[in-house]
Order: C-alpha cells, then sequence, then structure tokens
C-alpha cells in the first residue's frame, strides 16, 4: 500500500493474492494515527516469539523493540517499507481499546505491535528499495515474521539499522542490482541522504506553484497529470560521497530536477552545477536547430 491508513480507492492492498479480493487485512491500518499510537497487525505462525527479541518466558510483552515493516512491492522481492522504533511487541493478539476512525471504517480491532506515531517512519513507495531476499542464507524464510537474529542475517541487517539510525533515507543511485528479475541488495552500503529535508524542499517550491526541474522546466504533473503530481527528484548540489562523514544540509544546497536531468548530472566529473547544465541545454537546442 501507498499509506497504511486504511483502505480505499486510492490506496488498495495489493499483491495480497486471493485473500485481498473478498477481505482487508488488519495491515492496512498499520500507519494509522490512532490519538498519537500506532497499532501494528502481522500474521504469525502461532504466536510471536518474543523470547528471541529478550523477553523472559512469562512475559506478555517486551518494549523498546525496533520493527521494521516489509512488503512486495510491483517490481517483486521483498522491500523495506518502514519501521516502529521504541516499539511493545505482544507474545498473543491484543483487542484495540482506543480506535480511531479509520480503525473502525475498515473494521480493525486486533494488534500486535504498538508504538508512538512520532516513532513510526513510513517510506515513500518510490524510495522502498532496500530488498530482503527469500529463500537464501540468511535471509526471510516462510513465516511472516523474521527476527534476523542469525550471523547470516547481518549483511542483511546492518544497512538497515543504519537507514533507520540516520533517520528517514533514501538511498543514492546504484544501491539494488537485479538478478533474473529479482532484485537483490548489495553488500555495500553508500551515502544517504534526510528525506525529511527532501520533502521540505519539495513543499518550499510547491508553495511557489510547481514542482518544475531547475535545469530544463520539465513538470512531471503537466506532462502526465495526476500520475505525475507532486513528483519530482531532489539533486543534492554538494556530492555526499565527497564529505567527511555527516554534513549538514540546507535547503539551499539542494535542487528540484527531473529524473534525466539528475542522471545526466550524476554523470559529469567534476558534477556540474545546475548553471553549467543549463548552458550545455540550451548549446546542444541551439545546435539541434542548425
Amino acid at each position: 500500500m501507498k499509506d497504511y491508513n486504511g483502505a480505499s480507492e486510492k490506496d488498495k492492498p495489493k499483491r495480497g493474492g486471493a485473500y485481498n479480493q473478498n477481505n482487508i487485512g488488519h495491515e492496512v491500518c498499520n500507519f494509522t494515527n490512532s490519538d498519537g499510537t500506532v497499532f501494528g497487525y502481522v500474521e504469525p505462525t502461532g504466536k510471536i516469539n518474543i523470547g528471541r527479541l529478550g523477553a523472559k518466558k512469562n512475559d506478555e510483552y517486551i518494549e523498546g523493540v525496533t520493527v521494521v515493516w516489509l512488503a512486495g512491492p510491483d517490481c517483486g522481492g521483498t522491500a523495506v517499507v518502514g519501521w516502529y522504533k521504541n516499539a511493545t511487541v505482544y507474545r498473543e493478539l491484543q483487542d484495540n481499546r482506543s480506535l480511531s476512525s479509520i480503525h473502525k471504517a475498515n473494521n480493525i480491532t486486533k494488534y500486535r505491535i504498538k508504538a508512538k506515531f512520532t516513532d513510526a517512519v513510513l517510506l515513500p513507495e518510490s524510495c522502498r528499495s532496500i530488498m530482503i531476499p527469500r529463500a537464501v542464507k540468511g535471509g526471510i524464510g516462510q513465516s511472516n515474521i523474521w527476527y534476523a537474529d542469525s550471523p547470516d542475517s547481518a549483511v542483511y541487517v546492518e544497512p538497515v539499522i543504519q537507514m533507520i539510525n540516520n533517520g528517514y533515507v533514501i538511498p543514492e543511485f546504484e544501491e539494488i542490482s537485479s538478478l533474473e528479475g529479482t532484485p537483490r541488495l548489495r553488500a555495500h552500503v553508500i551515502r544517504e541522504r534526510n528525506s525529511k529535508l527532501v520533502a521540505e524542499k519539495k513543499a518550499q517550491a510547491l508553495k511557489r506553484g510547481t514542482l518544475k526541474c531547475e535545469v530544463c522546466n520539465f513538470d512531471f504533473h503537466d506532462f502526465y497529470g495526476e500520475l505525475g503530481e507532486e513528483f519530482c527528484e531532489v539533486h543534492h548540489l554538494t556530492p555526499l560521497h565527497k564529505s567527511d562523514g555527516v554534513q549538514k544540509t540546507r535547503l539551499a544546497d539542494l535542487a528540484i530536477v527531473c529524473s534525466n536531468c539528475h542522471r545526466m548530472i550524476h554523470r559529469t566529473n567534476p558534477m556540474y552545477g545546475i548553471p553549467k547544465m543549463k548552458r550545455l541545454i540550451k548549446k546542444v537546442a541551439a545546435t539541434s536547430k542548425l
């Protein structure tokens, strides 16, 4: 789903098999804000083994757990879609006595995990690019719950931990490789960017009226209609891979660009700035008219 904030005509559950044809899974409200709390649901085989998370034998729940939510994107495989930090995980299925109107509308009355809404992060669909493989050593098995506590899982867990610790991030280019059509996570972690800042840059541009590329003036919404609404890419004027550790980035250090210009900029070395790319386009356009 796009928002996990209740099923609707614009956000229907996908890739859930035959079940979704006649039913709505409890997961559809996993990121619904219910008076400052999110209530997460997953269907385990039996109970959640909270002992593997550090709970004692007779504990009914364990607190302070980082829960990573996975789902299957249209391209296949299993992707990280978001997470809860400092979550409470219950051994048994719980009755929800704090139902929001959205929970009620979707008849969602049970949960297994809860956290503060401020500790919940849902990645935009375009940023769900970290894939966790199935049926490989250290990867996900047949169960809907992956404890990721084996030594062989570390290669898949570490990039996710870095992503969470950096706080809502978008992987840079070339994060994912593909083999026989199935995305796999490379054992290579590259610099990441804070997408809260990216979202603020987009919001700033929208206040001015549109998300036009600062290089070529391409507007996804103008060209694609509703499909391209509020879509663009945000470019770092100073490449993150050239920074010495974590760097402070201001909105002025970012630029709104289309996908084509973004890729072309990253092909240049040293990397072209926005003014130089504009001059290049004008030069090419003038030459092509001759």
